[in-house]
């Protein structure tokens, strides 16, 4: 999904990275028709973290199954991952980490207004984020600045 964030006056555009919505080249293309304006974002649904099987959404049935969620035609009921594998996708497909990083936690922080509180490590923020080794692979997970 490529969204016009109507309400956003920094960002070109909004991207779920799950590699359903919208094919790798157009998350390259977008990252570099528009540089530094570009949040990653995910519509998970609730099954999102869980093992394959029957869902609900909204009264409907969803079927996850392999991480992709359809409904009972066909269609791709939304999104199955989450916004830190979108974000891993996205460096796999092609962009750079260390925009990719910003593309998820800053700059949507920015967009809702709430960079003084989340978004980036630094004091007086909430203590949530993620260390990683290489190739993105958690190592560590802190969430209130405690390790879980």
């Amino acid at each position: 999904m490529i969204g016009a964030a109507s309400e956003c006056e920094n960002v070109a555009a909004e991207l779920i990275c799950d590699g359903l919505h919208v094919h790798p080249s157009a998350v390259r293309m977008a990252f570099r028709l528009f540089p530094g304006r570009i949040c990653l974002i995910s519509d998970s649904l609730r099954c999102c973290g869980m093992p394959d099987g029957e869902y609900a959404l909204g009264g409907q049935r969803v079927f996850l199954s392999g991480g992709v969620a359809r409904l009972a035609d066909g269609a791709i009921a939304g999104a199955a991952s989450d916004l830190y594998t979108d974000m891993k996708n996205a460096v796999a497909f092609g962009i750079p980490a260390e925009e990719a990083i910003r593309a998820a936690t800053i700059r949507p922080a920015r967009e809702i207004g709430r960079a003084d509180e989340i978004g980036s490590i630094e004091r007086g923020k909430h203590a949530d984020f993620v260390i990683c080794g290489e190739e993105l692979t958690a190592m560590e997970v802190y969430v209130g600045g405690e390790r879980i």
